[in-house]
């Protein structure tokens, strides 16, 4: 109960830190009003907050505020929610700064995806992924050594490792000379760029492909290749 107790201040700590709150003037009197807490679930590995704001108290104050949330409950925070009814998780331990990749764990989360996608792994250490197919657009971005070039030879390996080359074709350009060299000569690589002047010709039978592939979409009367009724191999730049 005493925990319980010490928890329910702290989260109210930080709410009065983030400026959560609704105010209520009555005369010379002013009085702050915290969200309700309905629920406080401690474990070793976690502690779970669940409850709801008042009405007039804005919801994106949670996101704007996270640093000040931060700052009282922990930096490994998990907010999730709508409109009125939220929860704040806790995590009391930090994701890893490095993690080996071993292609025999991902394999069984990702066997029932056409193209999948593995980047890491969350706070559990479960695997996270999801299928290149549903999404087929992909912007990695990030400031310099925060690891986008690995990520980027993660995502490229699992695809060699899952699919066949008949179905999936790669066309990679690599302009600083240093992160995609490993993958010269794999039958999934139709061209390996180095130069721009290299870029043309590959680029050049890419788009025609596309035009083949739109005329082929017409003449079936489908938006995409997965519902023609043979199989057209992925392709990717």
């Amino acid at each position: 109960m005493f925990e319980k107790l010490k928890l329910r201040g702290q989260l109210i700590k930080a709410f009065r830190t983030a400026e959560i709150y609704r105010v209520v003037k009555r005369g010379d009197r002013t009085s702050y009003l915290f969200p309700k807490i309905h629920q406080i679930d401690h474990h070793h590995t976690y502690t779970r907050y669940a409850f709801s704001l008042l009405n007039g108290i804005d919801p994106e104050l949670l996101t704007k505020k996270r640093w000040a949330l931060q700052q009282v409950l922990g930096s490994n925070i998990e907010i999730n929610g709508s409109l009125k009814n939220f929860s704040i998780t806790v995590h009391h331990k930090s994701l890893p700064k490095m993690l080996t990749y071993k292609y025999e764990i991902i394999r069984p989360h990702i066997e029932k995806m056409e193209l999948p996608v593995f980047i890491g792994q969350d706070i559990y250490g479960n695997p996270v992924s999801w299928d290149f197919a549903e999404l087929e657009t992909l912007l990695i971005s990030g400031e310099i050594g925060a690891g986008k070039s690995s990520l980027m030879r993660v995502i490229l390996t699992t695809w060699v490792k899952y699919a066949s080359p008949e179905d999936l074709r790669l066309v990679l350009v690599d302009l600083k000379r240093a992160d995609l060299g490993l993958f010269h000569g794999i039958d999934h690589v139709d061209a390996l760029c180095f130069e721009a002047k290299d870029m043309r010709k590959p680029f050049a039978l890419l788009r025609a492909e596309m035009y083949r592939r739109g005329d082929v979409l017409l003449d079936h009367g489908v938006t995409h290749i997965s519902r023609l009724p043979f199989k057209l191999p992925r392709c990717s730049n």
